[in-house]
């Protein structure tokens, strides 16, 4: 269930994406947000109800959720600029859509390059092992727990001892 709820996000933010540039639709602010808070709605319903701890899938839906924040931006450009003997509304609203299409992949990149270096380095610190204890260490410990009296208790025979 959250891979089709993932999968019509991400598509749903591509094909608007796309539709935008080759100025097919170009949707409201409002229609984008509302669209976008209900896929945010939906997937965490949905997650709530059947908890399924799929990393690449949550991934995903941040990159569609990034590419709706894109479609918001580019749309409210489009709505509320005002220099058309410069640019016009569409060549300007094309500009930031790709603009900030390349700025949202690059930060997704770094995003998930900064979760794996997190996650190395916390492991590596988690999994450190205990130093190696030298022959002259042991001893000196064998020699604390003897004279404070501990039991020990030594299994099998040994050439070395004379107790036999």
């Amino acid at each position: 269930m959250q891979i089709v709820t993932v999968a019509i996000s991400f598509i749903l933010a591509a094909i608007g994406v796309i539709g935008m540039y080759s100025g097919v639709y170009i949707p409201s602010v409002k229609l984008i947000l509302f669209s976008g808070l209900t896929a945010i709605a939906i997937h965490f319903i949905v997650c709530r109800i059947r908890p399924n701890k799929n990393k690449k899938l949550d991934k995903l839906m941040g990159f569609s959720l990034t590419l709706y924040g894109v479609m918001l931006l580019s749309s409210f450009v489009y709505s509320s600029w005002k220099m058309e003997k410069f640019l016009s509304h569409f060549a300007m609203m094309k500009l930031t859509l790709v603009l900030l299409v390349i700025v949202a992949v690059y930060l997704n990149v770094v995003f998930i390059r900064a979760e794996i270096s997190y996650k190395k380095k916390r492991g590596n610190q988690r999994i450190e092992e205990q130093p190696h204890k030298s022959y002259f260490e042991k001893r000196k410990e064998e020699k604390e727990r003897i004279e404070r009296g501990d039991v020990r208790i030594i299994l099998g025979t040994s050439t070395d001892t004379d107790d036999n």
